[in-house]
């Protein structure tokens, strides 16, 4: 499936000022009558004209009754950005609950992870969907090994004697690629097995590939390979998890280790890693 033309920096910009502008003076407030109006009015301002009122309105109304909150307002806001296309149609945005059709969803990769699905050894990857029927969800998926390889190309990975060899899944982490959402497979939570990037998508993977795969030097001046490194990437674009890990002594290692501050576990992030390994395999 051909990929089409996406801009990520645009849709986060228009979810920002949808979320901000629109949307924050109404939070902690409970969308029931005349509000739903306001919100609609509030939402059209900052929306195309070629936006008709009544698919905002039916859009703000399917939240009717709840009460806004800083989650409810940010997700509302990027399916709401994320579907201008649909809305312009006069189709309504409402959370998904099921996927009727087969959709080419954009996503960002927050997170991967390993992982054994019936004794084949793969990665996890935790794919955020910023636009699409599933916009705002957090979509999991199984890829064994030689998948993740496969795709790597894909998504803006070079042969092993180009700029951007591949080396590991962890360097998906950040990366954007369209999921190809397959609708009679998505049951309970949207399912992809194919996937395609845009021009822009690895051009802006590439930038922090370039680091990643050592065609330009780490902006910290560290040695060891993004995939080792203990900063992540609340202080680090090139990171490849959330938060920067702390140095504290682990009792199973018997050595000063670095520790996940997300992690209520007593293991070190070296210990959990084979810890989980050992349970997988069995």
């Amino acid at each position: 499936m051909k990929a089409h033309p996406f801009s990520y920096n645009r849709l986060r910009a228009r979810r920002d000022k949808l979320v901000s502008r629109a949307l924050r003076p109404y939070i902690s407030v409970r969308i029931i009558g005349h509000t739903v109006y306001d919100i609609c009015n509030d939402i059209m301002a900052e929306l195309p004209a070629t936006v008709p009122q009544s698919a905002v309105y039916d859009s703000v109304r399917a939240l009717a009754g709840t009460e806004l909150t800083q989650k409810i307002a940010a997700d509302f806001g990027w399916r709401l950005a994320g579907n201008l296309e649909q809305l312009t149609a006069g189709i309504p945005i409402v959370p998904w609950t099921r996927q009727l059709a087969d959709e080419q969803v954009p996503v960002c990769v927050e997170g991967v992870r390993p992982f054994y699905r019936k004794k084949t050894p793969g990665y996890l990857l935790a794919c955020r969907a910023v636009a699409g029927t599933p916009c705002a969800m957090l979509i999991t998926q199984f890829l064994s090994k030689a998948s993740c390889s496969a795709i790597s190309r894909t998504l803006g990975f070079s042969a092993p004697w180009g700029m951007y060899p591949y080396s590991t899944p962890q360097h998906f982490v950040n990366l954007l690629f369209f999921a190809n959402i397959e609708a009679d497979k998505s049951y309970s939570t949207p399912y992809f097995s194919t996937v395609a990037a845009s021009s822009s998508m690895v051009k802006e993977n590439r930038t922090i590939l370039s680091v990643r795969c050592r065609a330009m030097p780490c902006p910290k001046g560290y040695k060891q390979a993004c995939a080792d490194c203990w900063v992540g990437y609340d202080q680090c674009q090139h990171a490849v998890h959330s938060h920067t890990y702390v140095a504290r002594y682990c009792a199973a290692c018997n050595a000063e280790s670095f520790f996940d501050p997300q992690d209520p576990g007593a293991l070190c992030t070296q210990c959990r890693h084979v810890a989980k390994q050992t349970e997988l395999a069995r």
